[in-house]
C-alpha cells in the first residue's frame, strides 16, 4: 500500500487525502479532507482542492432535488449572483435542467464544485448533505437577499434562508436548516442542525427549538 503524502486509507475502505484548508489567527491549521474509492482518486480529488484554492474562479451549484424546495433554492441562488452555472440532480431526469440522478453527484464535482441539498425530510437532507460533503463538494449557505440577518449570527452550512424571512438579534441556526418565506425567527431562538422552521407553526416550535418569549 502507498504511503505519506498525507493521504491514508479508512476503516471503511475509502483513502483520505488531507490538505492545509486554513490557519486560525493563533496559527492553528484547519484541515480538509477528500476522499476517494483509491489512492490516486483521493489525491487527484485533493489536488484539484489545492489547485483550487490557489486559483479561484467562477463556482457552479448542484442543488440535489429539483421540486418544488428545490426550485425556492434555485432563484435564492440566482439572485445573489455568485454561481455561473446551477443545474440539477434528482431521480426524475425528464424534469428541466436535470443532470443526472443524485447517485451520480461525485461524477459533476470537478464541474460543479458547489452542492446543496434541497428537500424537505430532514432524514434525507442530513444524510445526503454528509454524502455530498465527504466527497469532496463545498456546501454553502444560502440567504435570499431580501432577507434580515444580523451581522454576525450564527448560522451552519446547507442552511437556506428564504425571501423576507427576519433573523432577530441572539438567534443561532444549526446545518441544513430551512426558514421559510416570511417566517420571523423571535430572539435568542435556537435551531438544531437540519430543522425546518416556519413561524406559521411556531407552536410547535416553542420547546424544541428553544425559543424564548418576548
Amino acid at each position: 500500500m502507498k504511503k505519506g503524502d498525507n493521504i491514508r486509507l479508512r476503516a471503511d475502505g475509502r483513502y483520505e487525502a488531507r490538505y492545509i484548508k486554513s490557519r486560525s489567527e493563533s496559527g492553528k491549521i484547519n484541515y480538509g479532507c477528500c476522499y476517494g474509492r483509491t489512492y490516486e482518486e483521493a489525491k487527484e480529488k485533493r489536488d484539484y482542492q489545492l489547485q483550487r484554492m490557489s486559483h479561484p474562479k467562477e463556482l457552479n451549484l448542484l442543488i440535489l432535488g429539483a421540486g418544488s424546495h428545490g426550485i425556492d433554492v434555485y432563484e435564492i441562488a440566482k439572485s445573489i449572483k455568485v454561481f455561473s452555472k446551477i443545474n440539477f440532480l434528482d431521480d426524475d431526469i425528464s424534469k428541466k435542467d436535470v443532470l443526472g440522478k443524485w447517485s451520480e453527484a461525485e461524477d459533476f464535482l470537478s464541474e460543479y464544485p458547489v452542492a446543496i441539498v434541497a428537500v424537505g425530510d430532514e432524514d434525507t437532507r442530513r444524510k445526503w448533505t454528509e454524502k455530498v460533503g465527504d466527497m469532496g463538494f463545498i456546501i454553502p449557505t444560502l440567504i435570499h437577499p431580501t432577507a434580515f440577518v444580523p451581522d454576525g449570527t450564527d448560522i451552519g452550512s446547507g442552511t437556506v434562508v428564504c425571501a423576507r424571512a427576519t433573523i432577530s438579534t441572539g438567534v443561532k441556526i444549526g446545518k441544513g436548516c430551512i426558514i421559510t418565506s416570511g417566517s420571523t425567527v423571535p430572539r435568542k431562538t435556537v435551531i438544531p442542525d437540519w430543522g425546518y422552521f416556519d413561524f406559521d407553526k411556531i407552536i410547535h416550535y416553542k420547546e424544541e427549538y428553544n425559543i424564548v418569549s418576548q
